[in-house]
């Protein structure tokens, strides 16, 4: 393959992530549908072998589970897995946050001051949600350590439906959510580690909350 056919291949690999990846997380496509390799393969114009590529991306984000007798099925989070998630983001994001106060350039924090900006005139709970992942990985891409911000990439994608959903749960939830957000910035910009990653555990524990009002499958998580 020349290097002009491998590049817009990989080009159309990511357009076909990206509309099912946004499917995934606005709720167009929920939990449990199948999501079948020639009918995505025509809607979209292009090749089985970009769509199985795309398949595969949202497999190992663990958007998908691909099962072998019934193809591939969007994944959906039940509520002890949501606690579990949350519970490990708990562990490593402020570790992140706190890497960043120390190391992120004046052009990392412009763009985490923007996304804020934009987050506060934002009324599209799918758009917000974008919005805060780019927030969030612009801060933990700040702290230097790529596998740490990879980790959490791979998590917050696992919880992104759910986040998009409680902001029309609770919609007061957007509002704290920007003060949070405009907090952990404070304590990065005067680059305190400590406040940062306390600021960033408070942030996740109400955004958890606010989560577990979102109807989920599965148990209740134990008390």
């Amino acid at each position: 393959m020349s290097s002009g056919a491998a590049a817009r291949a990989r080009s159309g690999h990511e357009t076909v992530t990206d509309i099912l990846r946004r499917g995934i997380v606005s709720g167009s496509l929920p939990g449990g549908t199948r999501l079948v390799q020639a009918r995505i393969a025509d809607e979209l114009a292009v090749g089985r072998a970009t769509v199985r590529m795309a398949l595969r991306t949202l497999e190992a984000e663990g958007l998908i589970r691909i099962d072998q007798a019934r193809g591939a099925l969007v994944h959906e989070v039940s509520r002890t897995e949501l606690c579990e998630l949350y519970e490990i983001r708990k562990l490593l994001e402020p570790v992140a946050t706190a890497r960043a106060a120390k190391n992120a350039t004046k052009g990392s924090i412009l763009r985490a001051s923007a996304l804020i900006t934009a987050m506060e005139s934002e009324t599209d709970g799918a758009r917000f949600a974008d919005y805060n992942t780019d927030f969030h990985r612009v801060i933990e891409e700040a702290g230097t350590s790529p596998r740490l911000a990879l980790i959490l990439a791979n998590l917050r994608a696992v919880s992104a439906l759910y986040v998009t959903r409680s902001l029309l749960v609770e919609p007061g939830r957007r509002r704290d959510a920007n003060a949070e957000h405009a907090e952990i910035l404070r304590a990065i910009i005067d680059r305190d580690p400590e406040a940062a990653a306390d600021a960033v555990l408070r942030h996740l524990d109400g955004t958890l909350r606010a989560l577990l009002q979102v109807r989920a499958t599965g148990p209740a998580p134990a008390q």
